[in-house]
């Protein structure tokens, strides 16, 4: 069995992880995933495109494994057949918020282990936050952030703002 040695980036957050290299990908997107502290509750994929993963022609889909993509999916592909030293992916995630993270491979060794595993070895920065903390009226914005996106104010007649005048 080989150990993958994979950091997570995204700004200041750093991730060093191991895992078994006979996991599929889409056990590395869970583990990713739950090293972030994120739920894991949208499609995902794996490009070999760091420039524009858009136009990404390696990649890997959770939606080849539905039957809705080309690519070799990711629940029967391994890490093993995908990651090698100094590869670089971009693991994207909910195409709706379009979270992009880059998951580097920086080595692979021979492992003793017996069976699959995946452990986080460090942890460095502060996590993106998933679904930031909406106030109590559902609002995406809070009023704060709302006075402060424009400069000339809000119109009188914004449905956005509401009415402080009652």
């Amino acid at each position: 069995m080989t150990e993958h040695h994979l950091t997570l980036l995204f700004d200041d957050f750093e991730a060093r992880l191991v895992l078994g290299g006979e996991h599929s990908l889409y056990d590395l997107a869970e583990f990713l995933i739950r090293t972030l502290g994120f739920d894991f509750d949208h499609a995902f994929e794996f490009c070999a495109n760091l420039r524009n993963p858009y136009r990404s022609k390696e990649k890997y889909t959770l939606f080849a494994d539905l039957g809705q993509g080309d690519d070799p999916g990711v629940k029967k592909t391994k890490v093993s057949a995908v990651f090698r030293p100094r590869r670089k992916m971009v693991f994207r995630f909910d195409y709706g918020d379009d979270w992009m993270f880059l998951v580097h491979c920086t080595a692979v060794k021979e492992s003793a282990a017996k069976r699959k595993f995946k452990k986080v070895i460090e942890i460095k920065g502060t996590p993106p936050v998933q679904y930031p903390d909406n106030d109590e009226e559902g609002e995406w914005m809070s009023d704060s952030q709302l006075r402060n996106s424009s400069a000339a104010g809000p119109a009188e007649s914004d449905p956005i703002q509401p009415d402080r005048t009652k």
